[in-house]
């Protein structure tokens, strides 16, 4: 066996485990999000909140999100015009 084929041999071998490995990563990432999931589910029914609380809870994190951004966006225009000045 020549060197570059031993060479080919290896990076074949090398390919095949990353493909091993890559599989292996993606079911781990998608148990990983089926177990926060049912973390979640087990709070929400742990502390018996309807889906209309659930509901207003979203909203309430949407808007609070919204909120911090139109700050940090003021926040940067300000910057930006002191700079200019």
């Amino acid at each position: 066996m020549t060197k570059s084929q031993r060479i080919e041999k290896e990076i074949t071998k090398t390919k095949e485990q990353l493909a091993t490995i890559q599989a292996k990563l993606k079911n781990l990432e998608e148990e990983k999000h089926m177990a926060e999931r049912a973390e979640k589910l087990d709070i929400i029914e742990k502390h018996k909140i309807s889906s209309e609380k659930l509901q207003l809870l979203i909203k309430f994190s949407e808007d609070e999100i919204l909120q911090l951004l139109a700050q940090k966006e003021k926040e940067r225009t300000g910057n930006e015009e002191k700079v200019i000045s």
